[in-house]
């Protein structure tokens, strides 16, 4: 039978104890930043999904003019495709076409792509621009092209596609 031998050379001391805790201190202090802030990365991460979507959108709308021959037309000769019922009202949707590609109208990205009002809003500006932004942080819609945690849409020109740019979330 072996009897527990208490001696001074058992458990820890308070020096090495310390030293755990300074160590467990600073693991923490580096990866607790990882994690308080996910709330920018996902709308950053929605954000490039309708980024994703917007560029599809856009190509099979240009796919659409170029079987109808429509492709090297702006939007004041109002040359349109037909998207089919979007909206679900029965009846087929069309839109403007510029360029072949989708005009910065905010009603016919709606058509285009389907996101949640509620947390995503559209807007349109002068100049040929569509913008989209999280609602949750804005509470007025932003006012420049390179505001944080938006997607901006600025339609095609002679020669040139449409781009779109993800300002991303700060």
């Amino acid at each position: 039978m072996k009897v527990c031998n208490l001696s001074k050379n058992d458990g820890f001391t308070l020096i090495e104890l310390v030293v755990v805790i300074v160590i467990l201190g600073i693991l923490a202090a580096t990866a607790a930043p990882k994690f308080i802030d996910l709330k920018s990365d996902a709308h950053t991460a929605v954000l490039k999904a309708i980024e994703a979507s917007m560029e599809g959108a856009a190509g099979l709308v240009y796919g659409k003019s170029l079987v109808k021959g429509v492709q090297s037309f702006d939007l004041s000769e109002g040359k349109t495709v037909n998207l089919g019922d979007k909206d679900g009202d029965g009846n087929d949707d069309e839109i403007t076409v510029h360029y072949g590609y989708p005009r910065s109208e905010d009603d016919e990205w709606r058509l285009l792509i389907d996101i949640d009002e509620n947390k995503y809003k559209y807007i349109q500006t002068f100049g040929g621009h569509v913008i989209i932004y999280p609602a949750a942080i804005y509470s007025t819609p932003p006012t420049l092209l390179t505001d944080p945690c938006t997607i901006v849409y600025t339609q095609a020109t002679v020669g040139a596609k449409p781009t779109i740019t993800l300002n991303e979330c700060e």
